[in-house]
């Protein structure tokens, strides 16, 4: 009696799990046959199974038959904003439960990288929506499918701008430095975010030391740097740096350029005029030392036209005409400055501005109105 009750017990224990182990096979075919719906029916049954719950073959159906749902016209209404969360989920399971070198395991890379698009695509949907919370939510989901890929998290970066979430976009950044994108972008976008954020000085000056360690050529964060020495009286040690800097790079016309700008504020226009032209020995392609130059002598133009303009009737009879030529002379030297910089630059706006006022003062009417066509 004993034997035949062990008997009918082993047997009830063989039929129970060959049931549970039917049911990752039966959601397995019906996987293949396109009957999603039964598949996932059957497959969650076995997550619930003692015998099948362990079983890196059943998490692994489970993220696939979930995956295969979005997007599916018939199929995709039993999806929702959870679902990949729920796939990502049944994949690392599988893993943990597999090893990396598992039958299932690694066939997981591949539904991952497939999971990440299907992810980044609702966040770009978001995105083109405006739905900035959502976006920013789904961007971090593909972050967290694929840490190794910036993409997601640059455009997370973004959205939070746009959403003015400018603390939350900084924190995106220093993700992407933490990655390795250090690129003058990434640095450049942090530096403003902290600028807006009202950030302290010491906080600002270290993104842009960082910054120019990787990026020591960075017109952007040479002048934004200088900026904050002087801000500090610092303007020494800046100067000391760039002197530092071109010693090692003499053929550097950003340096030369940078180090004009410092001057100018520093209020040595002579000292900057001839630092600018240097720059453009260094590099004849040089747009700022242009621009820079041209600007230089159009304001002591400006700054003697004014004279001028201040005289008495009785003074300016006497006086007038002189500055004005010497004015003239001055918009004159400009031109072929502004000239080259438009140059080297067609679209840029505040060049061809210049160019139109220089035009101007100089009596070239037609040239300052083939040239202003271009503002609109």
């Amino acid at each position: 009696m004993k034997k035949v009750l062990l008997t009918a017990l082993v047997a009830g224990t063989i039929s129970v799990a060959s049931a549970q182990n039917s049911a990752v096979n039966s959601a397995v075919l019906n996987h293949k046959n396109g009957t999603l719906d039964k598949a996932l029916a059957d497959i969650e049954k076995a997550t619930e199974h003692k015998k099948t719950k362990d079983k890196a073959k059943t998490w692994f159906y489970r993220g696939v038959i979930y995956q295969d749902m979005i997007g599916n016209p018939i199929y995709g209404k039993l999806t929702d904003e959870n679902t990949p969360l729920v796939i990502l989920e049944s994949f690392d399971k599988t893993v943990e439960l597999d090893g990396q070198n598992g039958e299932f395991a690694k066939q997981v890379p591949e539904r991952k990288q497939m999971l990440y698009g299907q992810v980044l695509n609702q966040a770009v949907e978001f995105h083109n929506n405006q739905d900035w919370p959502k976006a920013i939510e789904k961007y971090e989901l593909a972050h967290k499918i694929s840490p190794e890929d910036t993409t997601a998290v640059l455009y997370a970066a973004y959205a939070s701008t746009a959403d003015n979430k400018y603390d939350q976009a900084i924190g995106f950044y220093d993700e992407l430095l933490k990655m390795g994108h250090k690129t003058e972008d990434v640095y450049k976008a942090k530096v403003q975010l902290q600028q807006a954020t009202e950030a302290s000085d010491e906080a600002v000056m270290e993104t842009l030391a960082n910054g120019l360690k990787e990026h020591p050529n960075s017109v952007y964060l040479m002048q934004e740097e200088l900026k904050y020495y002087l801000k500090n009286d610092r303007a020494d040690e800046a100067m000391a740096k760039l002197d530092k800097a071109i010693a090692a790079d003499p053929k550097n016309g950003s340096l030369y350029a940078v180090k004009g700008n410092l001057l100018e504020r520093k209020k040595d226009m002579d000292g900057a005029r001839e630092v600018y032209k240097k720059a453009i020995e260094a590099d004849p392609t040089n747009f700022d030392a242009y621009y820079n130059l041209g600007v230089l002598e159009y304001n002591r133009g400006t700054e003697v036209n004014n004279r001028a303009a201040k005289m008495d009737y009785a003074t300016y009879q006497k006086k007038g005409k002189a500055l004005e030529a010497e004015a003239k002379k001055y918009y004159q030297a400009s031109l072929p400055y502004f000239e080259k910089a438009h140059e080297i630059r067609p679209d840029d706006k505040a060049t061809v501005q210049n160019l139109v006022n220089v035009y101007t003062r100089l009596g070239r009417k037609a040239d300052a109105e083939k040239i202003s066509a271009k503002l609109n």
